[in-house]
């Protein structure tokens, strides 16, 4: 008897772990349609700006100061296409599924130019920090140009014709929008210790 509820619990532990293992698969394989870089974005930007003293040199510190100012008005020109398109979408109460290849084609164009200022940040820093830039760059250009349709947020799917809620694309346009927000702040602290550093 006792050995049959133990066979029988062994069974039941198996089949458990096997359900498991073929649904993290499953979820593994599946491509998300949405890659939210904002986090990734912020904890860079964070990073070059809790480091700074690492990578930062006289006879390169006008040309880093430059080149964060640029991807900061970047930032906030990408920050500023959304929120109006967002704003719009909601006035005009657009139904989802319908694509606006035009409005996603602006994003994709606004994003390439953030694309463009972070390497050119990333080509002044410390290697660490450019493998980490780089990385990121790569999943944004991967989103944007790979072959899988993939989006960098709720907005850019909602526009690619994607079902995609009001709710949820207002969480997302949120949450998005408050970390852009934030790397627009840390640059510009990364900005001012840059030009203390200068003034030494």
């Amino acid at each position: 008897m006792k050995k049959m509820t133990f066979r029988s619990i062994r069974i039941t532990l198996t089949l458990l772990v096997l359900l498991a293992f073929s649904g993290n698969v499953m979820a593994q394989s599946a491509n998300p349609a949405v890659l939210d870089i904002t986090t990734g974005l912020l904890t860079w930007v964070k990073h070059l700006n809790n480091n700074v003293d690492k990578y930062f040199t006289r006879e390169k510190g006008a040309d880093l100061g430059q080149h964060l100012g640029t991807l900061k008005e970047d930032l906030r020109v990408y920050m500023k296409t959304r929120k109006t398109l967002s704003d719009s979408l909601f006035r005009h109460n657009i139904a989802p599924g319908k694509k606006d290849p035009d409005n996603l084609e602006a994003l994709k164009t606004k994003m390439g130019a953030v694309m463009n200022s972070m390497r050119n940040v990333n080509d002044l820093v410390s290697n660490d920090l450019r493998a980490e830039g780089d990385k990121l760059n790569d999943e944004i250009y991967d989103a944007l140009y790979g072959q899988e349709p993939r989006y960098l947020s709720n907005l850019e799917a909602f526009l690619g014709g994607v079902d995609v809620t009001k709710k949820d694309l207002a969480v997302d346009g949120s949450s998005n929008y408050q970390r852009l927000e934030e790397c627009t702040a840390v640059i510009a602290s990364l900005q001012e210790k840059i030009d203390r550093k200068m003034k030494k």
